[in-house]
């Protein structure tokens, strides 16, 4: 069995047309129709569905990718067994939240560059929820994000790394504040509440703290943290998230971070799919050190690695 057919329909199970999977693969339409029609003829079953929309893995297909996907796996270890010297290289997909956007995924990127020059990283931002359901479809290689993962624990498809956490602190203009006390919930159910996107773990932590009460209050979900930094700075209500993401507006007196109610930390992980390649453990690795390495820079008030020893 031809290992390029079975990569073209992984592909194409990611791109979702024959044009863009043309596209990665540096070759034509006709030549991905025609390695996806003779794995077709080899396996004796329809693997794809084509219509004016695009198109979609049968049930089979979708099975014959995920074990594809392990095959190419195997190929690559293989590769590497028989090349040990070799420097690492491949196409690694991260899929990140954008609160790494702000801090260290700039940092990430510039040193894998330098270290794995022969890595090429394919970088998808989004909400974590939407990643995790990328994780979950094998869309992704790698998973840098803050929300709970069930399926990590006891399952040998999936291994998570605790990296970093972000305390989440009340901020807003000094106007919008009390000047000698804490903000209390009354304080907090007069003003809109700026926080992460509706699914998110911050989002829901801020709708428990009114459990219970008979004023409902105005939280507002707004999946860019640009967005919410925004909004924060022109006086549109109390934000809560990690102070880091407004240092620079803290330490001009733009905005004030003020004791209140208590939220958890927001805890940064980073969950890959199993097996891994060469590639995708290089990036990890590289990920660990990055994580680590800006929590000590920034300090201990504003950032907190996880890190732990390897086993």
């Amino acid at each position: 069995m031809n290992t390029k057919f079975l990569e073209t329909l992984v592909v194409l199970s990611k791109a979702g047309s024959f044009r863009e999977t043309a596209q990665l693969m540096f070759t034509t339409q006709a030549a991905i129709s025609q390695r996806i029609a003779s794995l077709e003829s080899e396996l004796g079953t329809a693997l794809v569905v084509r219509s004016v929309r695009g198109i979609t893995m049968t049930p089979v297909g979708e099975q014959v990718v995920h074990q594809a996907e392990r095959m190419l796996s195997i190929e690559q270890e293989l590769r590497e067994c028989a090349q040990p010297g070799a420097p690492v290289a491949g196409r690694v997909r991260i899929g990140t939240i954008e609160s790494i956007v702000r801090t260290w995924l700039s940092p990430l990127i510039r040193q894998l560059d330098e270290r794995h020059p022969l890595v090429q990283p394919d970088i998808t931002v989004a909400p974590a929820q939407d990643l995790q359901d990328l994780l979950r479809q094998r869309k992704l290689d790698l998973l840098i994000q803050n929300d709970p993962f069930a399926e990590a624990a006891g399952n040998l498809d999936y291994h998570e790394l605790p990296l970093c956490e972000f305390p989440v602190c009340w901020v807003a203009r000094p106007d919008l504040l009390p000047a000698d006390r804490p903000l209390a919930l009354e304080d907090l159910e007069l003003k809109p509440l700026l926080t992460f996107s509706r699914t998110s773990s911050p989002r829901a932590h801020v709708r428990a703290l009114f459990i219970g009460r008979e004023v409902e209050p105005r939280v507002c979900s707004v999946p860019s943290v640009e967005s919410i930094i925004q909004l924060v700075c022109d006086g549109y209500g109390i934000a809560a998230i990690p102070p880091i993401f407004v240092r620079k507006q803290l330490e001009q007196g733009l905005l004030r971070q003020i004791e209140g109610p208590a939220l958890p930390f927001m805890t940064i992980t980073a969950i890959h799919t199993r097996p891994s390649n060469a590639a995708v453990d290089a990036t990890l690795q590289l990920v660990r050190e990055v994580a680590a390495n800006y929590c000590e820079q920034s300090g201990q008030a504003w950032a907190r690695s996880l890190e732990q020893d390897p086993d």
